[in-house]
């Protein structure tokens, strides 16, 4: 199934590069529908699946921004966020300083998930960030 996914991802790839634009979004939402399917199966791991779905969504929102609709394109960033917010480990401690209410973790929950990013750039941006500072809970387990 990944290699279909793949497939599908190349041929539109290789359409955007040609501007044929109805083979470009034809293929993005075949990959976009196959990585949706993998969701739905335990073959491979749920960090696989999620960087697919990312990567579909991603690939999507460029094409709509391509197409000049910001509409389209802010609907798949938004679809990619969510499924990666999925991963992001939630917090309890909702009064902590660090604590981000519309994503239901801390700053170093987030920041320790993002330099897993599927993307590389990203990954690498932030690696240097500590993601320990002002975290409550974790400073509670620190020996004095």
């Amino acid at each position: 199934m990944i290699e279909l996914w793949e497939k599908h991802t190349i041929l539109a790839e290789q359409s955007f590069k040609n501007n044929d634009s109805w083979r470009t979004i034809l293929h993005y939402q075949q990959a976009f529908a196959i990585a949706e399917e993998l969701t739905k199966q335990n073959e491979v791991s749920l960090i696989e699946q999620t960087t697919i779905s990312v990567i579909s969504c991603h690939n999507l929102a460029q094409f709509w921004r391509s197409q000049n609709d910001s509409r389209f394109e802010l609907k798949y960033l938004q679809l990619a966020s969510e499924k990666i917010l999925t991963l992001v480990p939630q917090c309890p401690r909702s009064d902590c300083e660090s604590f981000i209410s519309n994503l239901g973790c801390c700053k170093s929950a987030l920041l320790d998930f993002m330099k897993r990013h599927p993307n590389p750039e990203i990954a690498r941006h932030i690696q240097h960030i500590d993601t320990t500072v002002q975290c409550e809970l974790i400073a509670s387990f620190k020996l004095q």
